[in-house]
């Protein structure tokens, strides 16, 4: 019995346990850390930082010498012989004589040094310049990973919103139907006054569930966003106050433009372009190399290779330089190309620098405006709720007709929207102006 019992107690500790991490609370700056360590985008860029250096180690290795260790042996069933001429060795006709032997082995130790070939070192630069662009890369894909988290987790909290507003609707519309049903009893309003609050509260309540599906929907993409399983429950910890009220600087550094990842990336193109241009060139020039070898050769009919008799060493050392002839000509039209190339690429860094600049005046003014729009629009939409409680206790008095009634609600709606409106432009402007001066 206690088995049983102390079974359950533990099931139960465990369903606590995984009910407890299906729930995730998020911040905004935890949801980013958390996309940043689930997507799988994120993920391949690292791995393509790790080929980067993998490669950059391989260039390196270039520059050792190449040892290597062989064994071969033949055996001739059949020795050739060798014409000897007549005078030779003392034989007065010519004479065929078998010199060579049956089973040649040999065991040889081969060394090639590359003491200077053109673009060696180059190389190691060029795959040293490979590593930064594909460290900037992947900073680029942070930041749209971090944008696009962002936007996600602002759009459930803009859903939210909408929703909140679509249920203070449904309720006001509930009021006045209610108000309207009641008068409708006392004899004192029009059936078709009645039943047009009775419509406007079922449009309400209908608007209602779909600002609710709206926001599950939001809910449903920032678990893609953040590669999160699609029944575990997020609770965001931050609310729109605290993100619309959270201090952005609108003082722009001095290098807002240089720090873009854009700029950088090209800057390290145009870097690699240079060094494509000088390793076209050096193409030109001769390459030195040492060549080296050491052989252990055994010459005999039978394959005693016990007797140190008939083994032999053999060795020689040499020097290779090769001068490029007819591939210098080949040569100059990659030259040129490289050098186009390296134009080519300072005039796509030239009119970059110049869009950036656009881009961050553009987000500076479009932020400034929407969050001057908020301020108004969140006033007006205080102010419309202090409209609306005066008008229901009129209406409610009798002071108002519920066709002027409706003209007020037409006004009400129009602030509402509004200020979602102005709630939507400012997260907008916000994630915008933070990811083009280089914020994120």
């Amino acid at each position: 019995m206690k088995k049983i019992i102390y079974l359950l107690v533990l099931s139960a500790f465990c369903s606590t346990i995984a009910a407890q991490t299906d729930t995730i609370k998020l911040s905004l700056d935890r949801a980013i850390q958390l996309g940043l360590n689930n997507r799988f985008d994120a993920k391949e860029g690292t791995l393509n930082i790790d080929i980067a250096k993998n490669k950059l180690v391989k260039s390196k290795k270039e520059l050792l010498p190449d040892i290597s260790a062989n064994g071969k042996i033949t055996y001739n069933g059949q020795v050739e012989p060798t014409i000897v001429s007549a005078g030779i060795l003392g034989f007065t006709e010519p004479q065929k004589i078998a010199l060579g032997m049956k089973n040649n082995t040999a065991f040889a130790l081969d060394l090639n040094f590359t003491v200077y070939k053109p673009g060696l070192y180059t190389d190691i630069r060029m795959a040293s310049n490979n590593l930064d662009l594909e460290k900037e890369k992947n900073n680029k894909t942070d930041i749209d990973i971090k944008v696009k988290v962002s936007e996600a987790y602002d759009n459930v909290l803009l859903k939210s919103l909408q929703y909140q507003i679509a249920q203070k609707n449904e309720n006001r519309y509930k009021e006045y139907y209610d108000l309207a049903k009641g008068k409708y009893n006392n004899g004192t309003l029009l059936e078709s006054d009645m039943q047009l609050a009775e419509l406007d509260y079922k449009n309400a309540k209908a608007n209602t569930e779909k600002q609710k599906q709206n926001y599950l929907l939001s809910l449903q993409n920032l678990n893609f966003q953040l590669n999160v399983p699609q029944q575990a429950v997020i609770l965001l910890t931050d609310s729109l106050q605290s993100l619309v009220g959270a201090t952005v600087s609108t003082d722009l550094p001095n290098n807002a433009v240089a720090n873009r990842t854009e700029i950088k990336q090209l800057k390290i193109q145009q870097l690699g372009s240079e060094l494509e241009f000088r390793k076209a060139k050096q193409n030109y020039l001769p390459t030195l190399s040492l060549f080296a070898n050491y052989t252990q050769l055994y010459q005999n009919e039978a394959f005693n290779y016990s007797d140190n008799f008939f083994w032999s060493p053999v060795s020689y050392l040499g020097a290779k330089l090769s001068i490029p002839i007819s591939g210098s000509f080949k040569n100059t039209n990659l030259v040129k190309e490289y050098k186009m190339k390296l134009a080519q690429t300072d005039l796509e860094l030239k009119q970059k620098t110049n869009d950036i600049q656009y881009e961050v005046q553009e987000a500076e003014t479009k932020f400034n405006n929407a969050k001057q729009n908020l301020t108004v629009a969140t006033d007006n939409y205080l102010l419309s709720q202090k409209v609306y409680e005066l008008n229901k206790q009129q209406y409610n008095l009798g002071s108002f007709s519920y066709e002027k009634l409706l003209d007020t609600e037409k006004s009400l709606s129009t602030t509402e929207q509004e200020y979602i409106k102005g709630v939507y432009d400012f997260l907008i402007a916000n994630i915008n102006y933070q990811e083009v001066t280089g914020m994120y």
